[in-house]
Parts: C-alpha cells; sequence; structure tokens
C-alpha cells in the first residue's frame, strides 16, 4: 500500500536532491526520513512546504494513497480524461487495456474509470448507442456514493448526453448536460479546465437545440464565446458556430445563420474533421440549413464538396 513519504522519495531523487536540502528551514533531516519510511505523516502546511520546494502539488495524490502504484495511477486518471477530451478513442482503448491488467484497476472505485473508458468506445466507435446509454445509466447508479472525482461524473454525464442526442431522447439529453455543466462549474476553474468545459457547453448546446431552446443555444454560444476569447483558445469553435447557425435558423433570422455557418466553415475548410461535421450533419435541419443558404455560396458548396455532405 502506498504513503506520500514514497511519492515525496521519488520526486526528491528525481531531482537528485538530498534529504538536508528538502529539510532546510522546514523540519530536520531525520523527520523527512521518518516521513518517506511512513513512520510519519507530514502536516498539511508541511505537506505544502515540501512540494512548494519540489516543485509538485502533493494534495493531488491523496485520492491515489491507498493504491500499490498511487503514481502510475494518477498517470493513468491523467491519460484518460486526455483521451476522452480529443475523442482519441484507439489511444484510450489501448492505454485502458494495459491498465485493467493492474491491481489497482481491477478494485472499485478505479474499475469505473475502465467501465466508462469501455463505454466511450462503444459509443464512438462501436455505435452501440441505446446499448451503451442503458449500461450508462448502471454505471452511474452504481457510483453514485462512490467516493469518484467530480470529473468522473463530468465525463460520465457528458457520455449521457451524447447517446441520448443521438437516440432522440432531447430531455434526457438536456437533463444530463446540465447536470454535467452544473457539477464542473461548482467545483472547478474554468481556465484549468478549459477543454472539458468546452466539451460540456457544446453539448448543452446541443441539447438545448434539440428542444427548441433557440435563445438558450444563442446565449450560451455568446457567453463561452467571450471565455473564449479571453483565454485565446478556439479548440471546438466550429461546433459552437454551427449550433448558433441552426438555432438563427430555426428562428428564421438569415442573416445571422449565415455569418455563423460561415465562420464554421472558415475553420473546417482549414482544418479537416470529417467526425466533428458527420457529428452535425446527422440532423436532417443542418442539411436542410446548407441547402437554402447555399445557393450562390461557393464558400458552402466548397464545403459540402470537401465533406461530402
Amino acid at each position: 500500500m502506498g504513503h506520500i513519504g514514497t511519492i515525496i522519495e521519488k520526486y526528491r531523487q528525481a531531482l537528485n536532491m538530498s534529504r538536508k536540502e528538502l529539510s532546510e528551514n522546514i523540519c530536520s533531516e531525520k523527520h523527512i526520513y521518518l516521513i518517506e519510511k511512513g513512520q510519519r505523516s507530514p502536516s498539511t502546511n508541511m505537506l505544502k512546504l515540501l512540494g512548494d520546494r519540489l516543485g509538485v502539488d502533493f494534495f493531488e495524490f491523496l485520492p491515489y494513497l491507498d493504491c500499490n502504484e498511487p503514481l502510475v495511477i494518477r498517470d493513468k486518471l491523467r491519460n484518460f480524461y486526455t483521451y476522452r477530451i480529443n475523442l482519441d478513442f484507439d489511444s484510450l482503448k489501448k492505454i485502458s487495456d494495459e491498465a485493467e491488467m493492474m491491481h489497482d484497476f481491477k478494485n472499485e472505485p478505479w474499475s469505473f474509470e475502465i467501465r466508462l473508458n469501455n463505454l466511450y468506445y462503444m459509443v464512438f466507435v462501436e455505435k452501440k448507442y441505446e446499448e451503451a446509454a442503458f449500461k450508462l445509466k448502471d454505471l452511474l447508479e452504481e457510483t453514485e456514493n462512490g467516493g469518484m472525482s467530480y470529473i468522473f461524473f463530468v465525463n460520465a454525464y457528458t457520455l449521457m448526453t451524447t447517446c441520448c442526442l443521438i437516440i432522440g431522447d432531447n430531455i434526457g439529453a438536456k437533463k444530463a448536460a446540465l447536470t454535467a455543466y452544473d457539477i464542473f462549474v461548482k467545483r472547478h476553474n474554468i481556465e484549468e479546465q478549459e477543454k472539458l468545459l468546452t466539451k460540456m457547453t457544446v453539448n448543452l448546446m446541443g441539447a438545448y437545440y434539440v428542444n427548441g431552446e433557440y435563445d438558450e443555444v444563442i446565449k450560451k454560444g455568446n457567453e463561452f464565446l467571450q471565455v473564449k476569447q479571453r483565454l485565446d483558445s478556439y479548440g471546438k469553435l466550429n461546433f459552437m458556430y454551427f449550433f448558433m447557425a441552426l438555432a438563427y435558423y430555426a428562428k428564421e433570422m438569415r442573416e445571422e445563420a449565415n455569418e455563423f455557418l460561415k465562420k464554421a466553415i472558415y475553420f473546417l475548410m482549414f482544418d479537416n474533421r470529417p467526425t466533428d461535421v458527420g457529428y452535425v450533419a446527422m440532423d436532417g435541419r443542418f442539411r436542410k440549413m446548407l441547402d437554402d443558404l447555399g445557393e450562390g455560396s461557393e464558400l458552402i458548396q466548397e464545403f459540402r464538396e470537401k465533406y461530402k455532405i
């Protein structure tokens, strides 16, 4: 079983720092030795001071101290989150299969992360939307009081939103999207997890759109465009522009719809993203908008040819 001392020792050795150097003006060298051997537990203040000297936030390791390999578990989970956000499901499947062979991932709560990875693969690669939604509901019920991280629930409810949108459960999609969004904004700083918030906002805009709440789509899109500009970040903007175009088009505001449609297309003519386009093109109203606004527009016609729409 791991303890915080083993992690402190590994980072100290990685920096080729002696115990004396680490302990200076913090505690005795012997106290560092006892901490590293698991015979003493550092106070909260001492843990912060040691972390500052080593350049490590040791508090983020606390959830993994019951693991046999806390450093490895922490790094695996980070990779899970990155691959989910970037929709890199081949890499997610590979690392998840590797993790599943480890002792820690065979036990709860970490085994729940493996199950969630498998559901991501089921949705985005195997296209088994209804089966995934059913299993995802069971997983959420099992983990409701299981001490999982807020990021786990954000990822799970975001995936549920996607499933519901595809199978036509518009009310379920909105409920799941709002749940994910509310969990996130109450627990985390936008700047630190901007990619995850972007993903949730896109899903929420999609849920508002399929429920005919076009003003909410436009409102949420404008709000988050300001966040994007403040952070100088442009990831997933094409999705936001598409949903805003669709919302304006549904409100018969053709000029505004055309403006946001062209913004999305400009992004996608230089950055090839067939998966993104295919997701939006599943909605027949998107093709109708292209038919209507595309008359006489070389840009829209070129876009349709490139993505075979």
